[in-house]
């Protein structure tokens, strides 16, 4: 074998050293042997022996540090600088609204937290989520296809858990204790299943008489039932857009995939609405002043802070004990209110940027599987920048529905850095992975 030649080892091995990504070498030593081996034997055919076809196979090839410098070039690990300033300003915009909460809530009454604020929690929670990050960002997201079924089971038996032994929090089963550390498994398990979704349709999609039976059994039926069980409706709306959304990427069929997730949400609203006290909250979003003291209460409330906040706002820390949850739900809410529509069209745009970015990293990226995976991220935390957002305008029902990145929580603040790991994860390698072939 040509690759047995000392002066092939040595020049290959002369082109790998100038590669950082050292898990590109053994492909590219093939490449190179390929070529070599070809060029040998054509120059072996003309009459030349072993050692002149050889030397002449690897002039013809060109200088190594120079194939070696290019190659680099070409294959080099990337990194998404929009993704990874996104994630930075919001997060830092997390810790200054948690300290102006913070101030804000000490004027109204003692702190809540045992002595410790709201903004050193939230840096706790990102100290917390960097390692996570970082090992999401270096790891082989490949390897996470092999999984997918382990990820489904997990998240499906963590909620069977959570159903029968979880806590109960704001009326939802959906916080699961190991020790004195509480977790939002819904969240959590929302995250597992669009994630093993990425992995199994793909590996379903051969099978055309059986997908859409199987797809709908276990990534519709089983996870909308386990949340229905909870309850819990936001995890249920996101999950169900996010399916929806990367089963139509998947199978190219919008159509059958909007009928799928659709014709379940249709369901599920209609039998929510049914409900008195969610009917009363539908209600309460239709007209306010239907009952301004009651379900109608927060949404007039919210138009007040709304329309007193101007241009700059109340200013750092301020004071309204008429809006609850503002380190949570109503976040954005509080940031116009104390900031002004400045600040708030600002950070409004910068969502956009964002999921912007996050669906520009969708078409860089060629390899299948990696593609399916932002696509569930861009997803997910899309519709949940959206909802949010236009939740405390007071254009969507109110709900549990966080800003990603920027409200305070625990859960959300590490799910949501491992996921943007593993985007940037992937986006790291889409020029290192030799494709046989592309989606």
């Amino acid at each position: 074998m040509i690759r047995e030649h000392e002066n092939v080892r040595d020049y290959l091995s002369s082109v790998c050293s100038q590669i950082r990504a050292r898990e590109l070498h053994k492909d590219i030593r093939r490449e190179l042997e390929s070529h070599l081996e070809e060029l040998v034997l054509d120059k072996e055919a003309d009459g030349a022996s072993r050692e002149e076809a050889v030397a002449w196979a690897i002039r013809q090839m060109g200088d190594p540090v120079t194939v070696g410098r290019e190659l680099h070039r070409i294959h080099k690990p990337r990194m998404h600088w929009g993704l990874l300033f996104g994630l930075i300003a919001f997060l830092g915009l997390g810790v200054f609204a948690m300290y102006s909460i913070e101030s804000s809530y000490a004027a109204m009454r003692p702190n809540g937290l045992g002595g410790v604020g709201f903004a050193i929690f939230k840096m706790f929670f990102i100290a917390l989520g960097l390692p996570v990050l970082l090992l999401f960002y270096f790891m082989d997201y490949r390897k996470l296809k092999a999984w997918s079924l382990f990820m489904y089971c997990v998240a499906g038996v963590g909620m069977v858990c959570t159903i029968l032994f979880g806590q109960t929090v704001n009326g939802a089963r959906s916080y699961f204790a190991f020790g004195s550390f509480a977790v939002d498994w819904t969240v959590i398990s929302s995250y597992l299943f669009i994630a093993a979704a990425a992995g199994l349709l793909l590996d379903w999609r051969g099978q055309k008489r059986n997908f859409w039976l199987k797809s709908m059994l276990a990534f519709v039926l089983v996870p909308v039932m386990l949340y229905i069980m909870v309850p819990s409706l936001p995890t249920t709306l996101f999950y169900l857009v996010s399916y929806g959304i990367l089963c139509s990427v998947v199978t190219r069929k919008w159509w059958l995939a909007l009928l799928q997730t659709g014709g379940t949400l249709l369901l599920l609203g209609g039998a929510f609405l049914i409900r008195y006290y969610l009917s009363q909250r539908v209600l309460a979003f239709l007209n306010p002043d239907r009952d301004p003291s009651g379900a109608g209460y927060m949404y007039i409330q919210m138009k007040e802070a709304l329309s007193s906040a101007g241009w700059w706002g109340h200013g750092f820390g301020a004071v309204n004990p008429k809006l609850p949850y503002v380190h949570s739900e109503l976040i954005f809410t509080y940031l116009v209110y104390s900031f002004g529509w400045g600040v708030g069209i600002a950070v409004a745009v910068a969502a956009v940027y964002f999921v912007a970015r996050l669906l520009h990293s969708i078409g860089q990226v060629r390899e299948t599987y990696g593609k399916m995976l932002i696509v569930a991220a861009t997803s997910i935390i899309g519709a949940q920048f959206g909802y949010c957002i236009g939740m405390s305008l007071g254009l969507l029902p109110i709900t549990s529905v966080v800003l990603p990145f920027v409200s305070y929580g625990g859960t959300h603040t590490l799910i949501e850095m491992a996921v943007i790991g593993l985007v940037l994860g992937i986006y790291r390698r889409k020029d290192m992975i030799r494709l046989g072939r592309t989606f």
